[in-house]
């Protein structure tokens, strides 16, 4: 697999497979580059940095910046109505919408994921191999075990939206089946595709590392961290990958694996914290004028990312130019259908989650101006703690109902749904409810479609007739398929 480097603050790496040659040949001068890269890493500012370059390239447009997030994840969830696009050239979602992925466009935009996706993939192994042979006496105290927990964890959690996007589901059958290259080397040489079953225990087994890794995480021990402690570099855990994002992660991949037991011991570790680290949003951030809401419910965010291009790449898909653009919106039969007003009059997602402009609807999470609130902009939701309830609650399904209607009402109640769930409902019954609940919590965040498929669903709202499941399956990119397998 060909991979490139692509951050400035240590664009002398790009070449070094090629220019760091045998010590026979450089006896008494270092090349340049070597130099720049001795330099780079002899500081924990190298490590901190390469880091963050990671964070930033997850935000980018082909990533979590928009298409895993409230771009074309959610437009194969089928949660637009695409029809309302006026018409033109530029209707790749439209196409990607009916999955006709040998579009050019679409094409191009499903091999953006990839390379970018592995791009970041890239740079963390890069900055793992570093951690290896690096002096740790130059770390402030718990930043080594800190960095490099998070860089395992980020790594997990990249490859696994590519498993689950470009692999077959557990469900299809799936399994044994070649699904992605698993990439845990700083090499130029080919990386062969793993079984969807060895990339789970690939990720299974980084995460692992990551929790011990982060098991004096502030978020866990209660340390307090101010900005006179290193700058300030431990705040905010949730906007990095700390120790219940990978307790969170562990949750989605065994109920993504089938491994129910474990995904409801993850996802219950979580919540009985979330209380206090991941309470719910509260009206009074909700009710203030059109900048002081909080959309993105920064409360109970587990895992997201701080995003400074927020509303370049929102620009013309949910602001207040969408209409006359590429619009992500909804028609009002959409709106009652996902928010039905009998239950949801008073449901907040309702309220203050969707927007009307110029007569059209839109999902209104990801949506800010550049007067919005400084403590809401730039959020990009990744794992928030309603996801936890709902992992726990399938994965009672036929073992515990009543405890699982327990996990949902604790949602739908903090969410304002009046209609109360039976505790004696049957399995069906359940399946549904999770379902409306993904459906209703989820929009622009990416996970819908990840839940149809892990279902293996051929009846997906928003589609007209069956869905074929062979949809599910993004094609690889075709240098991938010629020289990866």
């Amino acid at each position: 697999m060909k991979v490139l480097q692509i951050f400035k603050k240590v664009s002398f790496l790009l070449f070094l497979s090629g220019l760091l040659v045998s010590c026979e040949t450089w006896t008494d001068v270092k090349p340049q580059t070597q130099v720049e890269e001795e330099l780079f890493f002899s500081k924990e500012s190298g490590y901190k940095d390469l880091l963050a370059g990671v964070y930033i390239k997850m935000g980018d447009p082909a990533l979590y910046g928009r298409e895993l997030t409230f771009g074309v994840s959610d437009v194969l969830a089928q949660y637009y109505d695409l029809s309302l696009e006026p018409s033109r050239e530029n209707q790749t979602y439209q196409r990607a919408e009916k999955a006709n992925y040998a579009d050019t466009e679409v094409r191009k935009l499903i091999d953006n994921i990839w390379s970018n996706g592995y791009n970041a993939i890239t740079n963390l192994n890069l900055l793992l191999q570093k951690l290896e042979n690096a002096d740790q006496s130059i770390f402030q105290e718990g930043n080594y075990d800190i960095i490099k927990g998070e860089a395992l964890g980020l790594r997990a959690y990249v490859h696994f939206d590519m498993l689950r996007l470009f692999g077959a589901s557990v469900r299809s059958g799936g399994n044994a089946a070649k699904a992605i290259p698993y990439v845990t080397a700083y090499k130029n040489q080919v990386t062969p595709h793993s079984t969807h079953a060895e990339v789970i225990a690939y990720i299974l087994n980084d995460l692992k590392q990551a929790r011990s890794l982060l098991a004096q995480d502030p978020i866990v021990t209660g340390r307090p961290i101010t900005s006179d402690h290193d700058n300030g570099y431990l705040m905010s855990r949730s906007l990095r990958f700390n120790y219940y994002a990978v307790r969170a992660l562990e949750a989605r991949v065994h109920l993504w694996a089938g491994h129910t037991e474990d995904a409801l011991i993850a996802a219950q570790e979580v919540i009985s914290v979330a209380e206090t680290k991941f309470p719910w949003v509260q009206n009074a951030q909700l009710t203030g004028t059109e900048n002081n809401i909080d959309r993105t419910f920064t409360s109970e965010y587990i895992f997201g990312l701080f995003q400074n291009k927020k509303i370049e790449n929102i620009e013309g898909y949910i602001t207040d130019q969408a209409y006359n653009f590429q619009p992500l919106a909804i028609t009002t039969g959409t709106l009652n259908t996902i928010y039905p007003l009998a239950e949801s009059g008073a449901d907040i997602r309702r309220i203050y989650l969707t927007r009307t402009v110029f007569g059209q609807i839109y999902f209104a999470k990801m949506y800010q101006t550049t007067q919005t609130n400084p403590s809401f902009a730039n959020r990009m939701p990744l794992i928030r703690i309603p996801e936890m309830y709902y992992i726990a609650a399938e994965a009672l399904i036929g073992r515990d109902n009543a405890t699982a209607v327990g996990y949902l009402e604790k949602v739908r109640t903090a969410r304002g749904v009046s209609r109360r769930l039976s505790i004696d409902v049957s399995n069906t019954q359940l399946e549904t409810e999770i379902a409306l609940e993904y459906r209703k919590e989820m929009p622009s965040e990416g996970q819908l479609f990840y839940y149809n498929k892990r279902l293996n669903k051929t009846s997906v709202p928003g589609y007209s007739g069956s869905y074929n499941t062979q949809y599910y399956v993004l094609p690889l990119p075709l240098n991938e398929i010629e020289y990866g397998r």
